[in-house]
């Protein structure tokens, strides 16, 4: 069926998401955001001999579907964490494909661990499943059910909202973290700051990236799309695209939806700004790459959670036409 999926699905463009890649035990805390690298390998392994032709996000935007190529494939990865330079790039190299690394520059400008996942990750981590807090603030003092994942959201929630307003260098982030870690039972080695597995890349990191054959584009200045308000969604633009083209690197002519929020104003934006595409977080097989389909590209998002047969089948076409049947059903 997947064989006979890929057969009549051979003419439309599949897009991959993924985000980080694993330095330590981010896997158990979070295996949608984070992909360990021999996950990711097989992944490639198996596109490889499957036949699926690997092509640059320009490329499979510029090319109409009556010229595309059968089961042309464009490899994706948004934010722009550091490990994904370091524990998947590195795959793509080897073989010589390309890639697109979608960055949010706001935290990228920052320089040090993205609060709210390093916040997630200790609530997460913590030993004990019942916490009492002094001396951190309103939200964060007093009693935490941690064994409950609605109360660890909360607490992160809350941690961020106090520490956000004072974060103005990585050491104070920094120890801001390993402070709320020791209140948790999670000791600094343990949350292993040093080792960047919550940050993103540096500078020259990115242009190491974008020299190995992954095009740089934008995640948005601010990782949240402003839905209602084109005016803040230009803005948004601007800003990382002054960051990008900052530090030396081509033009960005491709956008990711922040968490695949978008609405129907975005196409407008994005094509006064002479935006080339722009991916969502709708899994499925992109059929047409005009305006305005083009600006709300399908794209499934892979990662340690997905099964090796929801892969295949989601690559195949097969979960896609699953989908149309389940719809007309419905209908």
């Amino acid at each position: 069926m997947f064989a006979l999926a890929r057969r009549l699905t051979g003419h439309r463009l599949r897009i991959l998401c993924y985000h980080g890649g694993c330095i330590g035990d981010e896997l158990g805390y979070n295996p949608k955001l984070f992909c360990s690298t021999e996950t990711f390998r097989k992944r490639i392994e198996w596109l490889a001999r499957k036949n699926f032709r690997f092509v640059s996000l320009d490329q499979a935007a510029r090319s109409p579907a009556t010229g595309r190529r059968r089961l042309e494939t464009v490899i994706t990865f948004d934010d722009g964490w550091y490990s994904t330079g370091q524990a998947l790039l590195p795959v793509l190299a080897e073989r010589g494909i390309p890639s697109t690394l979608y960055l949010c520059t706001q935290h990228y400008l920052e320089g040090w661990p993205v609060l709210n996942v390093t916040a997630r990750y200790l609530a997460w981590k913590a030993p004990r499943k019942t916490i009492t807090l002094s001396g951190f603030g309103p939200g964060v003092d007093g009693t935490h059910a941690l064994a409950d994942a609605a109360a660890r959201e909360k607490l992160a929630r809350a941690f961020v909202a106090a520490l956000a307003p004072h974060a103005d260098s990585r050491s104070t982030v920094c120890g801001a973290l390993e402070r709320l870690g020791a209140a948790l039972g999670v000791d600094a080695a343990t949350l292993a700051l040093d080792s960047r597995r919550f940050e993103y890349m540096r500078p020259e990191e990115v242009r190491q990236a974008a020299a190995s054959g992954c095009a740089i584009e934008l995640h948005g200045h601010q990782h949240v799309y402003p839905l209602g308000d084109p005016e803040r969604f230009r803005a948004d633009l601007q800003r990382c695209d002054e960051v990008i083209t900052g530090i030396g690197l081509p033009k960005p002519r491709h956008y990711c939806y922040p968490s695949g929020s978008y609405d129907a104003g975005a196409a407008t934006v994005l094509a006064e700004r002479d935006i080339a595409s722009a991916t969502t977080c709708v899994p499925g097989l992109a059929r047409d790459t005009a305006a305005p389909a083009v600006y709300y590209l399908p794209r499934f998002l892979d990662g340690e959670s997905i099964h090796p047969l929801e892969f295949e089948a989601e690559m195949s076409g097969f979960a896609d036409f699953l989908r149309r049947c389940v719809g007309v059903l419905k209908r």
